[in-house]
């Protein structure tokens, strides 16, 4: 009996870890959704990923787009996760994958400038909301040539390159690829 209200009081502890997670994570940020792995491999390939490059996942979730890029591009990868749940979920998930060549950080990304200006490409899937306004500090600390693609949202005040259809979690979107 005593095992069994252990596991409900551990079970009742996540779900409530779970819940604040998401809350935290949508009043303050973006709420966390996952990408599919079509989507996410089709944003690599539109920003020409190569082996050995930085990559940056800005708002990188359970890492699964830091995994990806590290395992079917060879590019090292490095993610910024605010959400604690999400944070920890990829924590693990890399740590049994590969934690040589994958970073993960629990930090917002504006704290990010200096791998920000590293970065040969960075993936961002965020509302526009969002992308607005870190606009400006993202492509003042982007390097020249340094590349961004975004999955489903543009910026409202950068051109894009350009752009390409996908098929993201059943449902038609664009990716935009940008340049400095």
């Amino acid at each position: 009996m005593v095992i069994f209200e252990i596991l409900v009081i551990f079970f009742l502890l996540s779900f409530i870890f779970w819940v604040c997670s998401h809350l935290y994570s949508t009043i303050f940020y973006v709420p966390y959704v996952n990408a599919s792995g079509q989507a996410i491999r089709g944003s690599l390939e539109f920003g020409d990923l190569k082996k050995d490059q930085l990559f940056l996942d800005l708002g990188s979730g359970r890492g699964d787009t830091l995994i990806i890029a590290n395992k079917e591009f060879s590019a090292k990868a490095i993610g910024y996760e605010i959400s604690p749940l999400p944070y920890l979920l990829s924590k693990l998930r890399i740590s049994l994958f590969n934690k040589q060549k994958i970073k993960i950080y629990r930090k917002d990304f504006q704290l990010a400038k200096e791998d920000i200006g590293k970065a040969d490409l960075i993936y961002l899937y965020l509302f526009e909301k969002v992308l607005e306004k870190n606009e400006d500090f993202l492509f003042k600390s982007l390097k020249k040539g340094g590349k961004i693609v975004t999955l489903a949202f543009k910026f409202p005040n950068q051109k894009p390159e350009k752009t390409k259809t996908t098929k993201n979690l059943g449902i038609e979107t664009k990716i935009s690829l940008y340049r400095k």
